[in-house]
């Protein structure tokens, strides 16, 4: 038996993960119970595998050395939970990948734990520490095959807001609800035959509609840089955000996506680096890298804006016009302005594509960005829809981005 994965990301080096095909083995005081694991055999395999985080069976088998059956003790654990093993031949062999699983649920394990399985200190610290709260988000990945789109209306740990992932070979859509599971049950979207269906929700249900907008452009933007399926809907609007709380919905994307990787679903293709950094930038918006001295293509274009703020963009085409680098972005958008502006702006201070600038009354561009209209840029750079494309004046071609 095997745990299903999606054929949305078809590719010839996907693994499987094997499912316990028995009961799972009892765990007493933290050692499981089975004639073929003395607690001495445990910690050793689980030494071997915190080493590097990871482990072949063959790598584990020399450390048991003398051990009347090593690969029983190592099939012991995984049967309990402990230890999961990344099948890729359908074959255990020993040269099958082992690691650590996780507890399901954190009440089901007395001992608390933190990442990377280093136990937080509770005690004898002094009065001053403090211990930051990288995140309050967990995620919930949910991943069910097609025929079974109608019971996610039901599932109550899915009506809560969240993003779905629609796969059918190799397309995808990718959608939110502001509780998912019906949103998936009851919707139209337009894709068919259907083969999987990844939910994501926030675990301790903490997730906004607005944080579902979000994260709905994040996981789209994430699938449509790493190129294993073609998206059959546009980009997303996102929603206002402030860049701290951007950095938190990416961080919990970044999770959701290094799950659904390490399971062979998507992201199948790229590094657990790349699945957790994920793009800088959403496809098509990074310019090619310019070098300082270095003249744009194009004709170069200068708006003034607030107080003695300025921008400059090049013209390559009524369908393409490239804000430059040094460029002054405004601190804040106005209500009227649409999503997709407080959106990049939370995106790319993420990213490092904006910084604040010396005096602080603006953002800075720091690389050149790709935009669909002269309206779009200034749109982007001021941070509202009252000036058209008028505001941008021509300047003379061998001027570049303002000196910072």
């Amino acid at each position: 038996m095997t745990c299903p994965s999606s054929s949305g990301a078809a590719a010839s080096n996907k693994s499987q993960f094997s499912c316990p095909t028995t009961s799972p083995i009892a765990i007493a005081s933290g050692l499981v119970q089975h004639d073929l694991v003395s607690p001495t055999d445990q910690v050793l395999i689980l030494a071997t595998i915190d080493e590097t985080g990871s482990a072949s069976v063959g790598d584990i088998m020399v450390a048991l050395d003398g051990h009347a059956d090593p690969a029983g003790a190592i099939q012991a654990l995984i049967s309990a939970g402990i230890v999961e093993a990344d099948i890729r031949s359908g074959v255990l062999d020993q040269h099958t990948m082992l690691t650590r699983m996780a507890p399901n649920d954190p009440d089901d394990d007395p001992t608390p734990s933190a990442p990377g399985g280093v136990l937080p200190i509770t005690g004898g610290l002094p009065d001053d520490s403090v211990s930051p709260c990288v995140t309050t988000m967990h995620p919930s990945v949910v991943v069910s095959p097609g025929s079974g789109r109608r019971a996610l209306g039901r599932a109550e740990v899915l009506q809560r807001p969240g993003v779905y992932i629609l796969l059918s070979g190799a397309q995808a859509y990718v959608g939110m609800g502001s509780e998912v599971g019906r949103r998936v049950a009851t919707g139209t979207q337009p894709i068919a035959d259907i083969d999987a269906i990844i939910t994501i929700t926030d675990a301790h249900d903490g997730l906004s509609e607005a944080d579902a907008l979000v994260l709905e452009r994040i996981i789209h933007g994430r699938l449509s840089v790493a190129r294993e399926v073609t998206l059959v809907n546009g980009t997303p609007d996102g929603a206002p955000v402030a860049p701290e709380r951007f950095e938190e919905l990416n961080l919990l994307a970044a999770m959701a996506c290094h799950v659904l990787a390490r399971k062979g679903h998507l992201f199948v293709n790229l590094s657990p680096r790349m699945v957790l950094a994920g793009p800088r930038a959403e496809e098509g918006r990074l310019a090619p890298w310019r070098a300082f001295n270095e003249a744009p293509e194009g004709e170069v274009m200068e708006l003034a804006f607030g107080k003695g703020h300025i921008a400059l963009a090049c013209r390559r085409a009524d369908d393409e016009w490239v804000l430059l680098r040094g460029s002054d972005v405004r601190l804040d958008s106005v209500a009227s302005a649409t999503a997709s502006v407080s959106y990049l702006r939370a995106a790319w201070h993420n990213a490092g594509i904006l910084e604040l600038a010396h005096d602080g009354t603006s953002y800075v561009l720091t690389r050149d960005m790709v935009f669909s209209s002269a309206s779009a840029a200034m749109h982007f750079t001021v941070g509202s829809k009252g000036r058209g494309r008028g505001g941008w004046q021509p300047v003379d071609t061998d001027l570049t981005a303002p000196a910072r």
